[in-house]
């Protein structure tokens, strides 16, 4: 079997081939792409899509980075290849970004491509790794710390994104463009141990395939291997969620006695990201603690507890500040933005159209001749107090939002109606003993309404 056989046995088993249209092929101008570029074009005998190159020029090397762009060009026209460059200044991104240049330049070159397989209608775009970009890959995030969906390695196919030649040797490719003096062009980079993956290639590659001359072969196995079993862990994951999550919020305990491998990827899953392992163990950490208002702070994101519920919250959520008060006062009205409710405020004559206890909480009717002071709706303050209509004894707000089971970061926003001599009624749990007005007597009527929006 040739390599480009093998090359393209390997995509046809993953489906990676369109029928038709353009495949974007990432090409350097080292060996590597070179090969894939050729065995893609021989490809075109017996399949319909059409063949263009993008190139990204990094601009890291000088003289030798333009040297590359202008020879993969001056290649495609040759071979009758569409060729789209790009380039951008990585060290400036890598800076602005707090990024090491690796990354950075991954990330220009990767949007790079997405930006150009978008703009030129390209269903897929094809990089031209093998399986000792994998086994190194597979090395580095090892020595960085990671689990299952590391050590799988670089992915065939991911998205729009191909890989034709993650079966193919870099000896095989060296021996197959010798073979067919196909030219290609040399990153000095690559010989300096300047970077940790050319560290890993040159030094720690070399001692293993002392010991096993087949390394790359077992690595392709325990990467397969790995994500069959990242993949199968993943999809429980994701039923947890659809069928025991509503939007970023799961019931804790459910979360705690999962499996630990399960939880750690709702976690993460919910989270929206990759997050670190110290990062997933402080989540499961608050799930199994009895606090029912605890949170910590993830990167851009704030965990924290709702009773029985934890909740991921997309913005940094500080402790509730509460909201301004405002003073009622008959014949006008009032809006609480931050809360989005009105307040309206009308005197009354008591009467049988009334009725004091309003079961949703959102109406309140007291004896105006009994109001000590200016009504006022504000949040709770320290030591407030409220004897609940028909219930006896005295309680501190703080412990009927205990009771109510209202989240901690959620009591400021709790409008609490009151006068200079206390609480007189608490918006949504509901109303004192005190200022309750009789048959005909003068009244005040303060409703709340909910605004749209």
């Amino acid at each position: 079997m040739t390599l480009i056989d093998k090359i393209l046995r390997f995509a046809d088993e993953h489906e990676m081939l369109p029928d038709a249209g353009l495949l974007l092929v990432c090409v350097s101008g080292g060996a590597d792409s070179m090969c894939l570029l050729e065995a893609l074009l021989e490809s075109l005998r017996t399949k319909k899509f059409v063949v263009g190159a993008a190139h990204f020029n990094h601009r890291l090397r000088g003289s030798e980075s333009d040297r590359d762009e202008a020879f993969v060009r001056e290649h495609c026209i040759a071979r009758g290849v569409p060729f789209f460059p790009g380039g951008g200044d990585v060290r400036m991104y890598a800076s602005r970004n707090g990024l090491g240049l690796e990354e950075a330049a991954r990330d220009m070159r990767y949007g790079f491509f997405f930006e150009t397989a978008e703009k030129t209608g390209a269903e897929r775009i094809a990089t031209a790794h093998t399986m000792d970009d994998n086994t190194e890959t597979m090395l580095l995030n090892l020595v960085r710390g990671t689990g299952t969906n590391g050590l799988s390695g670089i992915p065939p196919v991911r998205d729009n994104i191909i890989r034709p030649m993650l079966h193919v040797s870099r000896d095989e490719v060296m021996r197959f463009v010798a073979e067919r003096a196909i030219p290609y062009v040399e990153d000095s980079t690559n010989s300096q141990e300047i970077h940790t993956r050319n560290r890993i290639r040159h030094s720690v590659v070399p001692v293993l395939k002392d010991i096993n001359p087949r390394l790359n072969d077992a690595a392709a196995v325990a990467a397969e291997l790995m994500r069959d079993d990242e993949d199968l862990i993943s999809d429980i994951a994701d039923l947890f969620i659809s069928e025991c999550c509503v939007g970023l919020t799961a019931d804790a305990a459910d979360l705690a006695v999962l499996p630990v491998s399960v939880s750690r990827r709702v976690i993460r899953k919910l989270y929206g990201g990759s997050l670190s392992f110290k990062h997933v163990k402080s989540v499961l950490a608050l799930c199994a603690q009895e606090n029912p208002s605890a949170s910590l702070s993830l990167p851009g994101m704030t965990v924290y507890r709702e009773y029985e519920r934890v909740v991921f919250s997309p913005e940094q959520v500080a402790a509730a500040e509460g909201f301004a008060p405002v003073f009622p006062a008959d014949g006008n009205s009032v809006v609480i933005l931050g809360l989005g409710l009105r307040i309206s405020c009308t005197a009354v004559v008591y009467d049988d159209g009334f009725d004091i206890i309003d079961e949703s909480f959102t109406s309140f009717i007291f004896k105006s001749i009994d109001i000590c002071g200016k009504i006022t709706v504000r949040p709770r303050r320290e030591g407030d107090t409220i004897r609940l209509l028909g219930q006896g004894n005295t309680k501190t707000l703080k412990k009927l939002f205990i009771e109510r089971r209202v989240p901690a970061r959620k009591r400021a926003q709790i409008p609490v109606i009151a006068d200079d001599n206390g609480v007189l009624a608490v918006y949504g749990i509901g109303i004192g003993d005190r200022a309750l007005p009789e048959y005909g007597e003068i009244a005040l009527k303060i409703d709340f309404e909910e605004l749209d929006g």
